[in-house]
């Protein structure tokens, strides 16, 4: 088997992989016949992630030939929506015909990171001047949360049976802090929920879509499509990078044998079949529970005494606001609720945890999300799990609008939070509101005579 590592954003040496590749090319009973590590260029400003899978398919054929071997692919954050940028490029039509058969990623940034807009900001340039590199503009808008371009790729992957064209995606991350990397003036580094970098909802590769459409006074949809069953392991004690706990570079000629990752990563390379890619789902499952129960309490001593830190479960909710006639909408409030009256009142303190919005987007709006408290709080016999949203945009109606938005009110069925939000996932909204306009916008007289143009008091609106 040929295998290709495919490293992060901003990497400027392959020392990036750390031993990972030697020990892979070692093991008895897994013949690999090649390993190239991928080299491509993310700190350069111009560059976009497009760029980058085109380039990658370029590379793969002068390496491998035009029709390859079947290969596997192992990346790293970035790498990660990389190779299924790659993949959706130039074999989306068809997956049988692609070659690469096995894709595990570790601590991808699937549906981007929170560190994206420090990396754009201020801060970031100053960084990258220091290091003598741009800090890759283009890519970090990719993985800003709620893009575009990554909510065009997640959405396309809902459609995608990669198991059933015999390609074995998996995910691998880990929910571990570094505190030696922490940045005390940044807090998302300390995420958590989070590997300091990447959230696990991010990473994971099951996720769901519902699209809200109003139509008149009503809302069509509330249906989630969800994509196939993924495989998905929190990996105990890891973090995104560092020597120490990365859950890459942590790994050394000392450790190798032991550690979680090659452990995990053999086993994943090793499925060659439907029934073994779901037995090592169920396995990656139950780890997944053991590594969240086992580590829900973190004790850290400090010059101050032993500081306790806790981590509970956690989902993403991106959303995406628009109108019927494709703006964008910019100015507007959301807020969840929840409770047999659908009040912001009736959410249990202490759920709501991060609100994002993207930069380039403003329509686009990531809510983060303690799903343990969450749902705990709204199980409760007087909330019945339910839940919903109240979006309210402008210019709203009014006397004086002449064209406006009514506000939506969506609410879940009883019982159905734990449903549509489930802990380690990200859902995807797309609403999208009704523009009306006031008949007084445009009239039609009879009369020669001339006439002010005013607005006359509201009528009616246009279809």
């Amino acid at each position: 088997m040929n295998v290709v590592f495919i490293h992060g954003w901003s990497t400027t040496n392959t020392d990036t992989y750390g031993y990972l590749p030697e020990w892979l090319a070692k093991q008895q009973g897994f013949k690999v016949s090649n390993i190239c590590l991928g080299k491509y260029i993310s700190f350069v400003d111009t560059v976009t992630l497009d760029d980058i899978a085109r380039a990658m398919d370029a590379a793969l054929r002068e390496e491998l030939g035009d029709h390859p071997e079947p290969f596997a692919c192992v990346t790293h954050s970035t790498g990660g929506p990389v190779a299924r940028l790659w993949l959706h490029m130039f074999y989306g039509r068809n997956l049988a015909d692609c070659p690469m058969k096995h894709l595990v990623m570790l601590a991808p940034a699937n549906n981007g990171s929170t560190l994206a807009q420090l990396g754009k900001s201020t801060l970031g340039h100053i960084k990258a001047m220091v290091v003598g590199i741009e800090p890759g503009v283009r890519v970090l808008d990719w993985l800003e949360l709620g893009s575009n371009a990554s909510w065009d790729l997640n959405e396309a992957w809902l459609g995608y049976d990669c198991v059933a064209s015999g390609i074995y995606p998996f995910v691998l991350s880990g929910q571990s802090i570094d505190r030696q990397l922490y940045d005390h003036v940044n807090s998302y580094t300390g995420e958590p929920g989070s590997d300091g970098v990447v959230r696990l909802a991010s990473a994971n590769m099951n996720y769901g879509l519902i699209r809200l459409h109003q139509r008149g006074n009503g809302l069509e949809g509330a249906q989630v499509k969800r994509t196939l069953k993924t495989a998905f392991g929190v990996l105990p004690r890891l973090s995104h990078g560092g020597d120490n706990m990365g859950i890459m570079k942590s790994v050394t000629k000392a450790n190798a044998d032991t550690h979680p990752t090659t452990k995990w990563l053999l086993k994943c390379l090793m499925v060659s079949s439907a029934a073994e890619y779901a037995a090592v789902f169920d396995e990656l499952d139950q780890l997944t529970r053991d590594t969240q129960k086992n580590e829900r309490e973190e004790k850290v001593k400090t010059l101050f005494g032993t500081k306790t830190y806790t981590t509970n479960r956690h989902a993403m909710v991106v959303f995406r606001m628009v109108d019927d006639r494709g703006e964008i909408l910019s100015d507007y409030d959301l807020l969840l609720t929840g409770g047999p009256k659908y009040s912001p009142d009736a959410l249990p303190p202490g759920f709501f945890v991060d609100r994002q919005r993207n930069r380039k987007n403003v329509g686009k709006l990531t809510y983060y999300l303690d799903s343990d408290v969450l749902l705990k709080g709204l199980n409760k016999a007087q909330a019945g799990g339910r839940i919903g949203f109240r979006l309210v945009a402008r210019p709203e109606e009014g006397p004086k609008a002449l064209a406006f938005y009514h506000p939506i009110d969506w609410k879940s069925d009883e019982d159905a939070a734990s449903k549509i939000l489930r802990p380690n996932e990200t859902l995807m909204v797309e609403i999208k509101l009704e523009r009306r306009v006031d008949a007084r916008v445009f009239r039609a007289e009879r009369t020669l005579k001339p006439s002010k143009i005013i607005a006359a008091p509201l009528e009616r609106t246009v279809p």
